[in-house]
């Protein structure tokens, strides 16, 4: 038996979101100007190696993908392709749509730059940590300008967010790309609502208003992005109206008093778990019963409770409870320092070991990392912050240059959290799987889930694949995340989707 989808049912992991497409107002606010909280250093916008999610939002303002992501629902919509068809989640064909512009004279987009974008990020030469997101494809074809065929080696019933407006589903143009040079990651060129107007990469970042953008102007003409590291000072400029919006305040003590005070508390909760990666070529950190005692060694339950309530909720799992194919049957590693202390000294550490835990000389030692640092202590393990900045924290994150170090990945398709930290293939500097982690079993799952089209049988192998994971334990979750982006009330149309991005064309200053 053999069905047509049409792009109004791509998806049987994502039914249940509604489906709602937004459409530009009709009558456009002149001259409105939108300042944001930017909270790091940039680090470009080049969607082949792009990374952390304040990056992300911007490039999800200036990129268009296939198809992209409703703000409200989540839900799968039209982007750059209008329409596509698939009979049997193997064989696809997407119709592009006609006269969409790249920024700055950069062209129409064609099916060339759809061929152009995705084998660029295919390209070995240029390294792209996503790569492994296109490994399933075994040829692309572009019969016409407007016509792009992908044949898989294997059905795909997710294969439209990879495709999406996120990392490597983002259409780049050839010209632009090649004019930039070395310089690519700070000369984004795309189709989205905004371009890319000025940056300072220690001050601000400028989009502007795309007035050729296919869906029409949107009601922001301008959006400054100041960059304000402290969350103090940020809450600050946002109580004395130095900023609008604030984008992800992530400090308790800010979110309650700007809460009290009746700013907008716009949020996205358990949208991706922060994960602490573990890697084995740390001697200690190699033994799964190391593993184990630092999960039984720290009580993140107490620590989320103590330090963030509003923004942090305790998870057991890679995946977050709303993802297709989630279950909460897994190994759980309750908190008991005695259970600790017992199977270090099984592994052959009665008197406990140290490991460094690299993080970001922005971020400081934050008051979670001491509690863990306190809770390990009791144990008989040391965990030494070393801090970098924020460049080379996300290099050698990376490369799987350190001992311990954490990474959150948000995500709206499973294949697309299960891939990047569990395959082989993903391991760095490859790609995301810093862990090193390599189970046959866990592969032989992964790489036969994507082609069961039966979405029972895919949820029992997503179920299988968490509960060998959290056994093996290369990731421990150590929480939940909530997105809170605190604004003004006169700012609407706010929505943060389960990527912890917001789609600037849906928003405005009344």
């Amino acid at each position: 038996m053999t069905f047509n989808r049409r792009y109004v049912m791509p998806l049987l992991a994502a039914s249940f979101f509604a489906v709602s497409l937004t459409v530009a107002p009709a009558v456009m606010a002149q001259e409105k100007t939108l300042r944001v909280r930017f909270y790091d250093d940039p680090a470009g916008f080049d969607p082949a190696n792009i990374f952390r999610t304040e990056n992300e939002n911007i490039a999800y303002n200036i990129f268009s993908g296939l198809t992209t992501y409703d703000g409200a629902s989540g839900n799968i919509i039209p982007d750059l392709a209008e329409s596509w068809d698939t009979i049997d989640n193997k064989r696809w064909v997407f119709k592009l749509r006609h006269n969409v512009k790249f920024h700055k004279g950069f062209g129409d987009v064609t099916s060339a730059d759809v061929l152009y974008s995705y084998n660029r990020i295919r390209d070995p030469a240029t390294g792209s940590p996503y790569a492994s997101e296109f490994a399933g494809i075994d040829k692309i074809e572009a019969p016409d300008d407007f016509t792009v065929i992908i044949e898989l080696k294997a059905p795909d019933g997710n294969f439209l967010h990879t495709v999406a407006n996120y990392h490597q589903g983002q259409i780049v143009s050839k010209k632009a790309i090649e004019a930039a040079g070395r310089q690519v990651r700070w000369q984004p060129v795309g189709t989205g609502p905004f371009y890319l107007d000025q940056i300072d990469v220690n001050s601000r970042i400028v989009l502007k208003r795309n007035k050729d953008y296919f869906r029409g102007p949107a009601p922001i003409e301008t959006v400054i992005f100041q960059i304000i590291k402290d969350e103090s000072t940020a809450t600050i400029a946002l109580r004395k109206g130095e900023v609008d919006l604030v984008m992800r305040s992530n400090r308790q003590e800010n979110l309650e008093t700007l809460q009290k005070e009746g700013f907008v508390m716009n949020r996205v909760d358990d949208y991706a778990p922060s994960l602490r990666i573990f890697n084995p070529n740390n001697k200690a950190l190699s033994d799964v019963r190391v593993r184990r005692a630092i999960a039984h060694a720290i009580d993140y339950d107490a620590i989320n409770k103590a330090t963030a309530p509003l923004l942090q909720n305790y998870t057991a799992s890679i995946l977050m409870p709303w993802m297709t194919g989630y279950t909460a049957d897994v190994p759980r590693y309750p908190f008991n320092p005695d259970l600790a202390k017992k199977l270090l000294k099984e592994a052959g550490y009665p008197n406990g070991f140290s490991f460094k835990n690299l993080s970001t000389s922005a971020q400081g030692v934050t008051e979670f990392q001491q509690f863990e640092i306190d809770y390990l202590a009791q144990v008989g393990i040391k965990m030494e912050m070393e801090l970098v900045d924020t460049p080379t924290f996300n290099q050698r994150r990376n490369n799987g240059d350190f001992d311990s170090t954490s990474r959150l990945l948000p995500a709206i398709n499973p294949d697309m959290v299960l891939f990047s930290y569990l395959h082989p293939d993903n391991i760095a500097p490859k790609g995301l799987n810093g862990a090193r982690y390599n189970n046959p079993k866990v592969t032989e799952l992964l790489d036969q889930v994507r082609a069961v089209i039966d979405p029972k049988q895919r949820t029992q192998m997503y179920a299988e694949i968490q509960k060998t994971v959290m056994s093996d334990l290369p990731y421990l979750p150590m929480y939940s995340n909530a997105a809170v982006w605190p604004g003004k009330k006169n700012v609407t149309g706010v929505k943060v989707n389960f990527l912890a991005q917001v789609n600037f064309f849906d928003v405005d200053i009344k």
